[in-house]
């Protein structure tokens, strides 16, 4: 019997182009700010790396990940994130999703389950008018893991004292969201963006 349903974040509550822009912006400033070179040429070496360790496995990582195979970690890269720019200026209200989540509330237990750092995530939740639907927000803090570490799906199942097959994990990132979550022995929902969210109320 389904009891929760966790929502990744970014391309799965919204979806923004200036938004992802910015993400990318926020990785070359970060790799040009600690290995004192210029935007361009990190640029240049973060897109070769993420184009180099999407062959090997198969998806696109997070700039997270490309950052670390340089030796900046996921701490210097939100700090950066966190100053560089705010996600919510560039977003607005989903009345949509914001009645579809509330409908599905009614039911059951919602979370968001996102790599992003918690000043952000609160930031874009606050501009989508969906800040006061979840029952629990896990992000990086959280745990200080990151998707697709299978470890994390593992500790969150611990932590809401559930049984894998009582949650639902909802996603746009089959290899990054979902695949893990299934491993864990969640049910899975891939969705391309909110109007995806929609097709629950149907199904459940």
């Amino acid at each position: 019997m389904l009891k929760i349903i966790l929502f990744d974040l970014d391309g799965t509550l919204y979806t923004s182009p200036e938004v992802y822009q910015k993400f990318a912006d926020v990785a070359y400033h970060t790799y040009a700010k600690v290995k004192n070179t210029t935007i361009e040429k990190a640029k240049e070496i973060l897109e070769k790396s993420r184009e180099e360790m999407k062959r090997e496995r198969g998806y696109a990582v997070p700039y997270t990940l490309a950052l670390l195979s340089f030796g900046i970690s996921i701490e210097v890269w939100h700090k950066e994130n966190i100053k560089f720019f705010n996600a919510g200026d560039y977003l607005k209200e989903d009345k949509t999703l914001k009645d579809v989540l509330k409908k599905l509330k009614r039911r059951y237990q919602l979370a968001v389950f996102t790599n992003n750092n918690k000043i952000q995530t609160q930031r874009i939740l606050k501009a989508l008018g969906i800040d006061k639907l979840f029952d629990y927000i896990f992000t990086y803090e959280s745990f200080k893991l990151i998707k697709p570490d299978p470890e994390i799906f593992r500790l969150i199942i611990k932590e809401l004292n559930v049984k894998p097959e009582e949650c639902l994990m909802v996603g746009d990132r089959y290899y990054v969201d979902l695949a893990p979550a299934k491993e864990q022995g969640m049910d899975i929902y891939e969705v391309k963006g909110p109007e995806d969210i929609s097709k629950l109320l149907e199904i459940l």
